[in-house]
């Protein structure tokens, strides 16, 4: 284990250093805790006395999580000019430098000296409190003079600098939660909230909804909070419940039930308590006074979420078999008439996609599952991905929609026609494809409102924006950029977290939040590398193929367990989606 993920492991378990330790994340996610009333806020101290110019500066940016504490080390000028510490932080990673500037003879003085901070950044929030990777090496002139006797800082970095370790214990992830273009399910969001001040917690969180989607969703998701104001501050009530009270809402409904639905579902992030909704001091939704828990707003995920009884299928020798009892599927898909390469199961499990061999190319079927697959018209391809499907709406006969990749570069979208037809339209992927970026696995996420892409062996994310009849792939980004790589495999293993099989033998399995922050590496003891396929889905086991069959496991840190209908290596497993 390195330095640094031992630090990690000792600041999260509070133990010491663990053998085994595979399972550790490199980078510490900050965890969702709901409010503890008694938790007290964070003591603010001040420099110790006598601090050498050196190990001030470092001070100051370990007491970066807590600006009102960093301020304590500057000068009375800097602090009233120091602008940083309201801004957006850049997250660095623990171990940074402070070292000397050499001054030219006959300058500087003996109250004034200069200090060459130099770390490694992982990444920066934006404005909007979401997080966007960024690995690069940063370095700042730090002018430290003396006040009163005392080393402060006088020209401090123009960026506010805050470990990982710091960023964990001072920030608090929350996924916000807003509506897919028709407005059927909810779309997660991550963002970074401050921890203190305390009171002010939730009316941060607020504000953030109604700033509105960042920007890798925006275009993708609609907020029915757009345009909408707080009419009085968010704070709790004396019976214990949360006052959301906007200014006035001028919309129906069921427009309003939304707004409840994504308030609801956003705050719970950071509150176990109830919320009392108004517009204007009044009920938000006209027949409910009393106040809102998760009961009251209703699921939105019935479209999304796998039914019990769909096991998921695998791929063996080009046929399909059920993982419910190891068995060929009935039809062409299990009796060897389709050289299956590879294939995908609709969400409700009532459709099929497969890619056929068919000598050196690759044909695409859909239809019902177990029955005849009409081939879809696409030009002749050498490769095809393994296609992913949308989930099919309320109103809607069945799933409608499939995505594959063809010959690593051009995305395809294949619809149901209203004549019951399937018919090919193309996507714009030019943030994957272009300086030569060739696409080997591609899933859309069960909510359809972004793709996990493997690009050269990377893995990249993206929002799917759909205009009128075009559908765009923009917002585009790397998840743990030259630390993940050789990636031979991927899925979604819940709404904000992609799971990927790679050909590295330090990290043959690991999963990655949406906004690559970090990624937890997956026990390795027992597999037989390389791994060569993986599918997960909320609810279900992670499963894996190596080079002694099929595993499985419901936890990160688990030693895999076979599969209990083994399908030998070489096997493909998939859940529906």
């Amino acid at each position: 284990m390195t330095k640094p993920l031992a630090r990690l492991f000792v600041l999260l378990l509070g133990a010491g250093l663990l053998a085994g330790c595979a399972n550790i994340p490199d980078r510490t996610l900050p965890k969702v805790v709901v409010d503890n009333t008694e938790e007290q806020p964070r003591q603010i101290g001040k420099p110790a006395p006598g601090l050498d110019p050196f190990n001030l500066v470092q001070e100051f940016i370990k007491n970066a999580g807590t600006p009102d504490a960093a301020r304590t080390y500057l000068t009375d000028e800097a602090k009233a000019n120091w602008k940083s510490a309201a801004a957006p932080p850049t997250i660095i990673q623990d171990e940074f430098k402070t070292v000397p500037q050499s001054v030219p003879e006959g300058h500087g003085s003996a109250d004034e000296q200069i200090v060459v901070l130099t770390a490694t950044s992982i990444g920066s929030l934006f404005s909007d409190r979401s997080f966007v990777p960024q690995v690069q090496n940063l370095e700042y002139r730090v002018v430290v003079r003396r006040q009163d006797g005392q080393w402060r800082i006088a020209e401090p970095p123009g960026t506010l600098l805050i470990r990982e370790a710091d960023f964990t214990k001072s920030y608090r992830r929350v996924n916000l939660e807003f509506f897919d273009p028709e407005q059927r399910v909810l779309v997660p969001d991550p963002r970074y909230v401050e921890i203190e001040p305390r009171q002010g917690l939730f009316g941060r969180v607020v504000g953030l909804l109604l700033g509105g989607p960042s920007e890798s969703l925006k275009g993708a998701v609609r907020n029915q909070l757009e345009g909408l104001e707080l009419s009085t501050n968010v704070l709790p009530e004396a019976d214990g419940s949360i006052l959301v009270n906007l200014a006035k809402v001028d919309k129906p409904v069921e427009d309003r039930q939304r707004i409840a639905a994504q308030l609801v579902y956003s705050l719970r992030e950071v509150t176990t308590s109830p919320l009392r909704l108004r517009s204007q001091g009044l009920p938000l939704v006209a027949n409910h006074d009393e106040e809102w828990t998760v009961g009251d707003v209703g699921t939105y995920d019935a479209l999304t979420t796998l039914k019990p009884d769909l096991l998921g299928l695998a791929v063996v020798n080009g046929r399909l078999l059920s993982l419910r009892d190891g068995k060929p599927l009935d039809g062409p898909t299990g009796n060897g008439t389709y050289d299956v390469a590879s294939a995908a199961q609709s969400l409700d499990g009532s459709q099929l996609a497969v890619v056929q061999r068919v000598g050196g190319t690759m044909k695409l079927r859909v239809g019902k599952t177990e029955g005849d697959l009409p081939e879809v018209s696409l030009p002749p391809a050498v490769t095809l991905t393994r296609p992913t499907w949308l989930f099919a709406g309320a109103t809607e006969t069945g799933p409608n929609e499939v995505w594959t990749v063809q010959d690593g570069s051009l995305v395809v979208r294949v619809a149901r026609t209203p004549d019951g037809k399937w018919e090919d339209f193309p996507v714009d992927a030019s943030e994957f494809t272009r300086n030569g970026g060739t696409i080997t696995q591609l899933r859309l996420s069960r909510d359809g409102a972004r793709v996990a892409a493997v690009v050269n062996g990377e893995i990249r994310v993206a929002s799917v924006v759909r205009t009128n009849d075009a559908v765009t792939l923009r917002a585009s980004r790397t998840l743990q950029s030259g630390v993940v790589k050789d990636v031979i495999g991927i899925d979604w293993l819940d709404r904000v977290t992609v799971i990927a099989a790679t050909d590295m033998a330090t990290r043959p399995v690991v999963s990655l939040p949406v906004d690559g922050y970090s990624y937890t590496a997956y026990n390795k003891t027992n597999l037989t590398l390389p791994v060569t396929a993986v599918t997960a889905a909320p609810s279900r086991s992670t499963i894996v193929t190596d080079g002694s069959g099929m595993w499985a496991t419901q936890e990160a840190g688990k030693v895999w367990q076979y599969h209990q209908f083994n399908l030998g290596p070489g096997s493909l497993p998939f859940y529906p989606g």
